[in-house]
């Protein structure tokens, strides 16, 4: 069977330039979203870039009966080469600020999607006679603590929690974890968080593209070389 690279939170931003720099690279990608128009497009867009197979889901990965129905039918065809948790959500205040709607915005997607998504592949990649990989797309805020972040600096250390447990327990197989920490990212992420980020700061932040591409790049290194983690810094970070 053909192998397939999978990415959560795939129809915009940092997960569709993922999906092109793997198309690039040859392989053929399954992109996954919650709204089915933004994954069209996504799709059609990138269709024109590679003639590799593009598969679409659209869904909630926090949601177990719609992982479970991704697997079920994607691997009638193809074997999984790489999951790439992506999907995030993100909602900033001050602790006083804080409350059970932002829980439940950005738990799911960050740390119950993560987990979803990666066990219900695990089953079948496995028994891959290949090396496979897990990448967890986690951010500076699953390392460090940053003011008015208390929420979604929670959702990522409990994503980089479960990154390190992932890893310690397929220690030694041909299954690899890989966790990403890019800083800001100028994308439609904080278009619901103005109230953190201004779009002038969010002009000051890494684009998509490049960090996508830093990524992916870095997948492809020389096989003798163990890759564990990807920490993008910024040059420069500027919240005020």
């Amino acid at each position: 069977m053909k192998k397939i690279v999978i990415i959560s939170g795939a129809s915009r931003g940092v997960g569709k330039e993922l999906a092109k720099e793997f198309l690039l690279k040859g392989e053929n990608v399954c992109l996954i979203s919650r709204t089915e128009k933004d994954l069209i497009k996504a799709k059609k867009e990138l269709s024109k870039l590679s003639k590799k197979d593009i598969v679409i889901y659209a869904g909630d990965v926090s949601d177990e009966n719609f992982v479970k129905s991704i697997y079920a039918d994607l691997t009638k065809k193809y074997n999984i080469s790489c999951l790439v948790n992506n999907a995030g959500v993100g909602r900033f205040g001050t602790i006083y600020d804080n409350n059970k709607e932002m829980l439940d915005t950005v738990f799911p997607a960050i740390v119950y999607g993560t987990i979803l998504m990666t066990t219900y592949a695990l089953p079948y990649m496995k028994d891959s006679k290949e090396i496979v990989k897990i990448v967890n797309i986690i951010s500076q805020s699953g390392l460090r603590a940053f003011k008015n972040e208390s929420v979604y600096c929670s959702a990522k250390w409990a994503q980089e929690g479960y990154a390190q447990c992932l890893r310690a327990e397929t220690f030694g197989t041909n299954i690899k974890v890989i966790n990403a920490y890019p800083g800001g990212i100028d994308s439609e992420f904080w278009k619901e968080n103005r109230n953190y980020v201004s779009e002038n700061v969010q002009k000051t932040f890494a684009k998509p593209a490049e960090v996508a591409k830093t990524i992916v790049d870095t997948l492809y290194c020389k096989k003798s070389l163990i890759l564990k983690d990807i920490v993008l810094e910024q040059t420069h970070m500027n919240l005020e």
